[in-house]
């Protein structure tokens, strides 16, 4: 529990730090779609929120709360997510009992997405972590 708790704060401080770097640039995204969780499928969502973009590089940090609809736990990441040419990929760490719910534990992400139109793109992302079953999501994510 304790390593838990260092690793949301570790993330938290994270975000802070990174959303004090560069001011009004938040974007919200909301994804919808199919959870995998441990062989058991669900609908599900993600709520991002944009908390830096470089103006050179095609890099934007996000934090990320993911939620299954079925009882399969939660997570929270920051992620880092690159785009060249309406193509997205990129990771992250945070913590959340996704796919062992109730075994609350540090977790990792990667994410790949293509843009359909100017504001939505269909989103591919899995979670893994020590002594936890792979998670895997695909849906469609509004930016706003």
């Amino acid at each position: 529990m304790k390593q838990t708790t260092r690793i949301l704060c570790l993330v938290a401080t994270l975000a802070a730090a990174v959303a004090m770097a560069q001011p009004a640039c938040a974007q919200i995204s909301v994804d919808g779609g199919l959870f995998d969780v441990n062989g058991n499928t669900s609908l599900g969502g993600l709520v991002s929120l944009q908390v830096f973009k470089t103006p050179v590089l095609p890099l934007a940090v996000e934090v990320t709360a993911v939620k299954p609809f079925a009882p399969q736990g939660f997570a929270a990441t920051a992620d880092a997510r690159f785009t060249v040419r309406g193509t997205s990929f990129g990771g992250g760490i945070g913590a959340g009992d996704l796919g062992n719910a109730g075994t609350y534990r540090g977790i990792y992400d990667v994410l790949l997405a293509q843009k359909l139109a100017p504001h939505l793109s269909v989103e591919a992302r899995m979670w893994m972590g020590q002594r936890r079953p792979s998670s895997g999501f695909i849906g469609l994510r509004a930016s706003l």
